[in-house]
């Protein structure tokens, strides 16, 4: 897909099919349409002959043009939702060139350039299809460059903007958030016998080298040395090497150093709590967080942003064999906390805990995490709305803002003494790493964690177990991946960056 701007429709082709979004409550102003039909008449029935003729086809300037009407019906409280899902929709069913007439689309709060970035990136949320033609191809070796083979954003189409000022740039940085999320998506969407943990390493390491990137792979070697028990007790049952996949981008000598963990387990099978067949379906999902975060330090690097980002990944496998870790084990974190494990189906904590661990050490200033990780979660929020967890006020309302200004939707669940409390319940180690019996999964999950944030870092846990992925395919998107809170994350990156 080619997204470009011209000030004035053109009328280069025998067809041409135009598109003229509109807010629903306010209707088409005759102005607009002017623009097309110059001759139109005073008491033209504008809505008449758009409720009759929803894709009306006229001819003028020797070409025949055909006229698609885009309603934007206000259902959200967030308007760029609204605006999000009906582009997301017109790019997921729309399969020809187009003219998108936008210089009279005004929202209150959002300004013309915000508008540009959120109609392309759901242009582009819209547009993305997985190519499986190219699956059995993929290799340690080619992944990165593969990664444009598997992903399908029909690229045979041309889309044009029409709008009077000049806003290329706020073009090419949509296409660059448009891009970045949709091959996160693509990496997440590809099974876990071509994407085990080398092949995910070597992607990351690809990306570094591509962008100028600092990266380093830690194998279980290094993992030993640094002591991080829970990444290393998670992959025990595995036959392949665990990893912790560091990347940074350094954009700035003065900033602070904000860090962004993602959740990298390959595939979860539940460990020796093995999952249901119900359960099972999906994991190879459970490294969105990873692939996710991918996508902000690609979407920084590409952007030439003034910030400094770590980006940590532990990447493992947690599967069944005799040497996988056990109900009632003592294991020590890379922090010296020892952790009884309670749960081995609960083991995304135990690799982010030395994540975190290993950013602080790394000397970040600011911590996010990315992350699914509880289905209580999802059955408290279901599948639209992502859970944030945070110990700092003012970095959790800068986050807000950005959430709201991308339409991303997420809302606050609690952290608190009653949730650490449950997480003391052991005889034999500081911390269990699961609180049978008791609700709230989600924020005894998120409380563990905050066991591992030192010096009372700001930080952010976000818990996408619910909508990292689309279980089928939707009016908006198709089922897969989502790129989930990349967008999030990168813009208020790159915004409070400056």
């Amino acid at each position: 897909m080619q997204i470009h701007q011209s000030t004035a429709i053109t009328y280069n082709q025998e067809t041409e099919y135009i598109v003229i979004p509109y807010l629903k409550e306010e209707g088409i102003k005759k102005e607009w349409l002017q623009l097309l039909l110059p001759t139109l008449k005073e008491d033209f029935p504008i809505e008449a002959f758009i409720e009759e003729q929803s894709k009306p086809v006229i001819y003028m300037n020797q070409t025949w043009v055909q006229l698609e009407f885009l309603p934007i019906i206000r259902e959200q409280v967030n308007p760029v939702e609204d605006v999000r899902n009906i582009f997301s929709q017109f790019g997921k069913g729309n399969n020809q060139d187009c003219q998108i007439l936008l210089e009279h689309l005004h929202i209150e709060g959002i300004l013309q350039s915000e508008m540009v970035q959120i109609v392309i990136g759901a242009l582009y949320e819209g547009a993305y299809r997985f190519n499986k033609e190219h699956l059995t191809k993929v290799t340690d070796e080619n992944i990165f460059a593969l990664r444009e083979q598997l992903t399908d954003e029909k690229s045979n189409l041309t889309i044009t903007l029409i709008m009077n000022a000049d806003y290329n740039e706020a073009i090419q940085k949509g296409v660059i958030y448009g891009k970045a999320i949709n091959r996160a998506r693509t990496i997440a969407n590809i099974p876990n016998n071509y994407l085990h943990v080398k092949e995910f390493s070597a992607y990351a390491k690809q990306l570094a080298t591509h962008y100028g990137l600092e990266c380093e792979v830690l194998g279980n070697e290094a993992l030993h040395a640094l002591n991080c028990g829970g990444i290393l007790s998670v992959n025990a049952g595995s036959d392949k090497e665990a990893n912790l996949v560091v990347l940074k981008y350094r954009g700035s000598k003065e900033k602070e150093l904000n860090a962004l963990i993602g959740k990298g387990v390959m595939f979860d099978a539940g460990g020796y709590h093995l999952k249901s067949l119900d359960g099972m379906e999906g994991m190879k999902y459970d490294m969105c967080g990873a692939a996710n975060v991918l996508a902000v330090i690609e979407i920084l690097a590409a952007l030439k942003c003034e910030t400094n980002l770590l980006v940590v990944i532990p990447a493992v496998e947690n599967v069944i064999s005799p040497a996988a870790t056990k109900m009632g084990d003592v294991i020590t974190t890379m922090s010296g906390k020892t952790v009884e494990i309670w749960n081995t189906d609960a083991e995304g904590r135990l690799i982010l805990c030395d994540a975190l661990t290993y950013a602080i050490r790394q000397r970040a200033t600011k911590l996010i995490d990315l992350a699914t990780l509880t289905y209580s979660c999802q059955g408290a929020l279901g599948t639209e709305i992502s859970g944030v967890f945070s110990n700092n006020e003012t970095f959790y309302q800068e986050f807000l803002t950005y959430a709201n200004k991308v339409g991303e939707k997420v809302w606050r669940l609690p952290l608190d003494t009653i949730y650490h409390k449950l997480l003391k319940n052991t005889k034999t180690a500081d911390l269990i790493n699961y609180a049978p019996g008791y609700a709230a999964g989600a924020s005894v999950a998120a409380c563990f964690l905050e066991e591992f944030i030192e010096e009372r870092l700001p930080w952010i846990h976000l818990d996408v177990v619910g909508t990292a992925v689309c279980r089928s395919d939707s009016n908006t998107k198709e089922k897969g991946a989502t790129g989930v809170l990349a967008s999030t994350i990168a813009s208020y990156l790159e915004h409070t960056s400056k």
